[in-house]
């Protein structure tokens, strides 16, 4: 009797291995990946770059005023991406003093073509058909003290202080009408007619009005469901179009060209969901 129960045991033990083996190796094979473009227009136009002070408008906003760019630059986030079928990923969170340790945070700079290509790993293969993610950087970015990376000041992170936290979208250029003087200090400089339209603020700090929560959440919907597996590796193509910032916020460079600070880009940040579409997936 007593070998008979050992033998059961041993044959129960053996499938509960086999089994957890199988699971193990289909999880381990069960993913893909999934890129993200982020490709920057103003209006119809592929953005481009000049240098600050230069008068070669490229631009000009809904009330005709012309208008170039130095810099543009924004932080984003979390993303996440959804399926018909109850598929879900999120992108692994972590902010660390170790730049190599930081996770789930992507500067994108119109100066740096490869910045706007954002490749998310070990995602589940199955079918998505959307996408969200945020423009900025939330409490849990800037609540966990010194960051490394591109979260950190001293490596070109924009940050202000901890109440009013990162520049989530950085906009500067000139335009004609912006009555913006030369200014030279100890080792910079403001060309005359230039602009800088600065969006941060993660949170409110009563009774200071100055301090606004200005992350914005982006949902967009790709379209059709795109397949993830071992051997389809999705790209989706992501337009942001300025000019739906600047023209839904009303700027008028003759009166707003310096924005720093978060109560200032409240407006402009309101603009943001509406300024990404979706114009392609590459399957």
């Amino acid at each position: 009797m007593k070998t008979t129960h050992n033998i059961l045991l041993s044959i129960l033990l053996l499938t509960l291995f086999i089994a957890c083996d199988e699971d193990e190796n289909m999880s381990l094979e069960a993913s893909g990946a999934f890129v993200v473009e982020f490709d920057n227009y103003v209006g119809t136009q592929q953005m481009q770059l000049d240098p600050a002070g230069s008068t070669d408008y490229r631009y000009a906003n809904a009330s005709g005023q012309e208008f170039n760019l130095s810099t543009f630059r924004y932080y984003v986030s979390n993303i996440k991406l959804e399926g018909p079928d109850g598929e879900r990923f999120e992108d692994v969170m972590n902010v660390s003093a170790n730049a190599d340790d930081v996770e789930g945070y992507y500067l994108v700079l119109e100066s740096d073509a490869s910045s706007q290509f954002i490749t998310l790993n070990d995602v589940p293969t199955g079918a998505y058909d959307k996408i969200t993610f945020i423009l900025g950087i939330a409490e849990e970015g800037v609540q966990e003290g010194a960051a490394g990376g591109i979260l950190d000041p001293a490596e070109d992170a924009w940050f202000w202080n901890w109440n009013a936290g990162y520049i989530n979208l950085g906009i500067e250029g000139t335009a004609a009408d912006s009555p913006q003087e030369r200014i030279e200090g100890d080792g910079w400089l403001v060309e005359e007619n230039t602009f800088g339209l600065h969006v941060g603020g993660w949170k409110e700090v009563e009774p200071d009005d100055n301090y606004v929560n200005n992350i914005r959440t982006v949902t967009l919907d790709l379209g059709a469901a795109v397949t993830v597996s071992e051997d389809m590796k999705p790209q989706v193509h992501i337009v942001f179009d300025l000019l739906k910032i600047l023209d839904g916020a009303a700027i008028d460079f003759s009166q707003t060209y310096s924005v720093h600070s978060p109560l200032l880009g409240a407006p402009l940040a309101d603009q943001i969901p509406a300024a990404f579409t979706v114009d392609h997936v590459h399957q």
